[in-house]
Order: structure tokens, then sequence, then C-alpha cells
């Protein structure tokens, strides 16, 4: 695994720095620390005033990687063996999905708000841009997530292949650090304008209806090779979103693993105002994978049993 990280200088981008240098630390991992210079930004604009087209990108690119190298050692007091800082111009997303595409299997970590036009990077339509786009996982970072080894995961599950390969992700990470898994499908009750009859009925139809998510979803974790280390699945009466937040913070989670696209209740999770209520809640990174992308053995240093 190669851990990419972006940064734009800001506050909220330290906590990216410092779970993607603790993570590569800890796996032994290659760091990429990643900053883009985007010179339409404000804070670049006044370099047409003084310097002609040439020397704006040459000292902008300079300034940049001095700036980088010292961010870093402001942020991480215990760095990785394998650092390599990159400094390149162009827009923040497409250089950053771009300078990825140069690594076996990258995973993106970044936070979710910034300084300059980062600070949309996440959120709005740059989010959904960045999530459409990209064919690695990624890892959303809010900026006060505290940096811990993992022990608690949980995976929001809306039984999509996205979300199945959510599940082998996080079984990789919980094999890694002898975590727990716990699984969560939200979901809403449209079934209840079915039922008929007495509120007892209800009651017990509403049971039965739970009992087969829940067996629905057990049965998804062993198809994916993950029974050994989930804890718990549960199926909660509430919309997915505010169903996975609920269970991060009762279960003190140090990840949430999410598919990018998934069916029903997830499938506009990283989309418009889920996401972002999603992204401004979540109590810790959250790390968002698609069905396809490519998951190294050696990125874990398990076998991946799914």
């Amino acid at each position: 695994m190669n851990i990419l990280v972006a940064t734009d200088f800001s506050d909220n981008s330290r906590g990216a720095v410092k779970w993607g240098a603790m993570l590569a630390h800890q796996l032994g991992s290659e760091m990429v620390l990643i900053h883009v210079v985007d010179l339409a930004a404000g804070d670049n604009a006044w370099r047409v005033l003084v310097e002609t087209p040439d020397e704006i990108e040459k000292s902008a690119l300079v300034e940049a990687r001095q700036r980088l190298e010292e961010f870093f050692d402001e942020t991480v007091d215990d760095p990785p063996s394998k650092l390599e800082y990159q400094v390149v111009l162009g827009n923040p997303i497409d250089e950053l999905l771009a300078e990825a595409k140069k690594y076996d299997d990258p995973v993106v970590v970044a936070g979710t708000r910034g300084a300059s036009r980062l600070q949309e990077l996440f959120l709005g339509n740059t989010a959904r841009r960045l999530v459409r786009r990209s064919e690695f996982p990624a890892i959303l970072v809010p900026a006060d997530a505290e940096v811990t080894i993992p022990q608690k995961l949980v995976v929001g599950v809306d039984f999509s292949d996205a979300s199945r390969e959510a599940v082998r992700r996080a079984a990789l990470m919980a094999r890694t650090y002898d975590a727990s898994i716990h699984v969560v499908h939200g979901y809403v009750l449209p079934e209840v304008t079915t039922f008929n009859g007495s509120m007892a009925s209800i009651a017990v139809e509403h049971e039965e209806l739970v009992k087969e998510k829940e067996k629905r979803l057990m049965n998804m974790v062993r198809e994916v090779g993950a029974a050994d280390v989930v804890d718990e699945v549960v199926a909660a009466q509430m919309p997915p979103a505010n169903a996975i937040i609920a269970a991060a913070e009762e279960q003190q989670a140090q990840f949430v693993f999410v598919g990018s696209h998934g069916r029903r209740g997830i499938q506009r999770f990283f989309l418009g105002n889920t996401a972002e209520r999603i992204m401004r809640r979540s109590p810790c990174p959250v790390f968002v994978v698609r069905p396809g992308q490519i998951v190294s053995d050696e990125s874990t240093g398990e076998n991946d049993g799914g």
C-alpha cells in the first residue's frame, strides 16, 4: 500500500497528515505527501504583478516544497521510514488523482476541510467529483479526529457490491490491528404501508423484518470472508447516514468504512446533502471504497479471504 496524503497547509489538513503518517509507519508503507499549487487561487494571484510566467511557476513550486517539508515536521513527531514529497501545479483534484495513478495500491488521504480552493475538496460539488472519479480508495479525515491505533471499525452496508467491498477492506485492517468490526444497515420503513392489522401484529412483522435483514447481513459477511473479525451486525430503523454516525459514536470507532456507489438507502451516501452531513458529523476518518478496486494482500500483511 502507498499512502498519498493531500495537504493545503491548513490546520484542518493536519489531521489527515497525522493519520497518514501513523498508518504508513504502522504498516511499513510509503507515505507520499502531496501539495498541489493552484496558481488560480487567491494566495498566488499577487505573483502576476511582480514575476514573469516562468518565474511564477518556478518560485511557487520552490516555495511550496519548502513549506511542505516544514509543515510535515511541525505536524508529525514520528515520521514513517519511507517518505516522499510531491509538489505539482494544477487543479487540486486532477493532479491528486494523476499522482495516485503512479503508485501501486494507492490510498488517498485528505482532510474534510481546508483553506483556499481546497476548502471545498470534500464538500459539495467537489466531493461528488472526487468520489465519482477516483479509481482508488480514499480516507477522509475530520480535522479533530484523534490519531490512535484502530481497534473498532464500523462498516455501513446496503447489500450492494460497493458495501461488500467496504467489508472486505475493513476486514483487512481489522486483521492487521486485531480490531473488531461492527456492521450496520440503516433503513426507513416504506414497508410499514404494507402492514395490515393491529399494532401488535405490526410490531411482530417489524421484528421479523429486522431478523431477516440481520440474517442477510451475516450471510454477506460470511460470503466475503469477514466472519472472523465481525463482532456484530445490526439493522437500525433510521436513515443510513444517521445509523452509521450513531454506530461510530456508540462504538467509539477509529474508522467508518462505506462504499462510494450503493443502492437503496446509501445510493446517495456520498452525494449532496448526505455527504456533507456525514463528513461534518463523523467523529472519525471515513474510508471510502468502490467495487473493483484492487486490495493488495501486502497492503496489510494478510491474505484476503474474500
